[in-house]
């Protein structure tokens, strides 16, 4: 009636590659140095944007300003 249990086997401590989900050692993040270049890569971008993304919003503010304070 009762069926035997399974035995499990244990899964060594890993992570997941951030870029490809292949496991790693604990410690590390990414698998190799494409992944690397990728996650690198995209870092670069985000950077950009951000930096982009707060030029504009200072050029927005800054004209706003002109807009409205500025005697006419």
């Amino acid at each position: 009636m009762s069926q035997p249990k399974e035995r499990r086997t244990r899964i060594p401590d890993h992570r997941h590659c951030i870029i490809c989900g292949r496991p790693v050692p604990p410690k590390e993040e990414l698998c190799s140095d494409e992944c690397r270049n990728v996650y690198e890569g995209r870092l670069k971008r985000e950077r950009r944007t951000r930096l982009l993304l707060l030029i504009l919003y200072i050029a927005l503010l800054g004209s706003l300003f002109f807009f409205f304070f500025l005697p006419r």
